[in-house]
């Protein structure tokens, strides 16, 4: 009886937390600024030759500037270093079928923004994660403020708690922890479409906010 209560809580895991359930964050390293792929929560970053190469094509702003991006071996490193506040994303993956995880055939897109200032009010990613004072953040959707949406935070012990934004797409967060959080929210935006040939039913987009309080 233990051991089937055991395969049933790893199989629940298991499809909360699915295969692709990666993203970009960005993550100040030595003064370097890098932009990884993979899980934050389990020190997962994807390296050049494997699935980081699933990030084709990614761009980064400075303070509405488009800065540079160097691939490394388990990271893009940021040009030039020091370079902020910062905001990311890839909108080039290939369409991706998560049916089995029932998500549909689905568009990814991948935003990531690094925090440097408590209130940070101008939004410029499609699916954005803005700090808000007061242990506030907020989440909007094309610039509009996106309800019920589940956010993950993990802390730097790689401790994580999820929340759900009230109707004004805030939240208020608990930060115990001294070092790098990152806050995540995916979203499935319905509409069907077509990239590189390929149909879809939806985009899914997936957006960070990596701050340190």
């Amino acid at each position: 009886m233990k051991l089937i209560r055991t395969l049933l809580a790893a199989a629940a895991l298991a499809m909360a937390h699915p295969v692709q359930a990666h993203y970009l964050w960005l993550e100040p390293v030595d003064g370097q600024m890098h932009l990884c792929f993979g899980e934050y929560e389990n020190a997962l970053r994807e390296k050049s030759g494997g699935r980081l190469d699933t990030i084709a094509a990614p761009e980064a702003s400075a303070a509405g500037k488009q800065v540079d991006l160097q691939r490394s071996d388990d990271h893009f490193s940021v040009l030039p270093a020091g370079v902020q506040p910062l905001v990311a994303q890839d909108l080039t993956m290939k369409v991706k079928d998560l049916r089995q995880h029932r998500m549909g055939i689905v568009k990814p897109m991948y935003y990531s923004r690094f925090a440097v200032a408590e209130r940070e009010n101008a939004s410029n990613l499609d699916l954005d994660i803005q700090p808000m004072g007061a242990g506030k953040l907020r989440v909007s959707l094309h610039g509009k403020p996106l309800a019920k949406a589940k956010l993950s935070l993990y802390a730097p012990n790689r401790w994580m708690r999820e929340y759900e934004t009230d109707a004004s797409g805030e939240i208020a967060i608990h930060t115990p922890w001294p070092g790098l959080y990152v806050a995540e929210v995916a979203f499935i935006e319905d509409g069907r479409g077509e990239y590189q040939g390929a149909a879809y039913e939806g985009i899914r987009h997936v957006s960070t906010l990596s701050f340190i309080p």
